[in-house]
């Protein structure tokens, strides 16, 4: 049985006509849904949203997901508060409303759903800890001891704060840190399944450190560099591997072909994506075509770039040919790169990262 079923129905609603959308034609159906179920999902329309929607019909059934035109039946929309685009909302039976911040993809809207059939913080043991801990991107996984109620509140404040992306739970097992070094600390876990990373603390005395494991479990292995986070990574002093795309699908597979390498030499280096499109700019800052897509690593402490050679010398860009062009940098067989001279390659002066 599909998730939705009995628990959503699952609504657009769209700021104009879009023939790509396949809309029931009965309009009342989204209110209908609204009155009999125990929530429903209701998004405005955004054009990056429409092929994950048509994605999420394929996976769930398209019987269970469907939209509704707002261009046809405003009223509708003006009786939900229907008034900033795009936005993704949850509607609980009972007139509560929700609202989606996490990505715009078919499989974390999804996720998101079946995080809003669970309690906030879920009670795990030792029989379904493992199935819980693998069924979600981020989990987090609190094992207090018994004096530490401050924690535990602040431990289900957040998950109640951030129950739209992550999934929480409390063990009643205690951790193997609690065990072997901390039997007297409650300790906190998290299982980032993406990256393949597990990372645990009882350092939370502080009231800011569960905050702080959150997001530092949170970012991802290879995010995606912003004008609003691009400052955190060149205030590190590490040396940062760019990528630069067009493509959605393509930064997807370059994370996941990278994501070995950027584990490796996390301690040296940020592996990042960044969208070529809108920071043309800084492609070419990096030795790339303006607007184009392309490899090249900076080391913002002497301000050397090393773009990926576009004449196809080493081949495509792969894990392992990607850390062999890391190696030649570090050895002084690959010049920075110098405005007006095109992408340096040859031996040159050691300029490691």
């Amino acid at each position: 049985m599909r998730f939705f079923r009995p628990f959503f129905a699952v609504g657009v609603l769209l700021s104009g006509r879009t023939l790509a959308w396949d809309h029931v034609d009965d309009t009342g159906a989204l209110k209908e849904a609204l009155r009999s179920n125990e929530h429903t999902l209701v998004a405005e329309n955004s054009q990056a949203l429409e092929p994950e929607w048509t994605l999420l019909r394929q996976n769930e059934g398209e019987d269970d997901v469907v939209s509704v035109d707002c261009s046809a039946t405003p009223k509708d929309c003006e009786e939900l508060g229907v008034a900033s685009f795009p936005a993704i909302r949850l509607y609980h039976h009972g007139g509560k409303l929700d609202r989606y911040r996490g990505p715009r993809k078919a499989a974390s809207i999804a996720g998101y759903l079946r995080r809003a059939l669970r309690p906030a913080v879920s009670r795990i043991s030792g029989r379904n800890a493992t199935s819980f801990t693998a069924a979600d991107d981020l989990v987090f996984v609190g094992h207090f001891v018994a004096s530490d109620a401050t924690l535990r509140d602040r431990f289900t404040a957040l998950a109640h704060k951030y129950r739209d992306r992550f999934s929480f739970a409390e063990s009643s097992e205690p951790h193997p840190l609690q065990q072997q070094q901390h039997p007297r600390q409650s300790v906190v876990t998290c299982y980032n399944n993406p990256d393949g990373l597990q990372r645990s603390t009882a350092e939370l005395a502080s009231a800011a450190a569960l905050d702080n494991f959150v997001r530092l479990c949170s970012t991802p292995l290879i995010p995606e560099l912003t004008r609003r986070n691009e400052l955190s990574f060149y205030q590190t002093g590490k040396s940062i591997v760019h990528y630069f795309t067009h493509d959605t699908a393509e930064r997807d597979a370059y994370a996941a072909e990278m994501r070995p390498l950027a584990q490796k030499y996390d301690e040296y280096l940020h592996f990042t994506t960044t969208d070529a499109g809108e920071y043309a700019d800084a492609a070419a800052a990096m030795g790339l075509p303006y607007g184009a897509g392309g490899l090249a690593v900076q080391n913002p402490n002497n301000g050397d770039v090393f773009p990926w050679p576009r004449d196809g010398r080493r081949g495509p860009v792969t894990a392992a040919a990607v850390e062999a062009f890391l190696v030649d940098i570090i050895q002084g067989a690959v010049k920075p790169w110098r405005p007006g001279s095109g992408t340096g390659q040859g031996k040159g002066g050691h300029d490691e990262l």
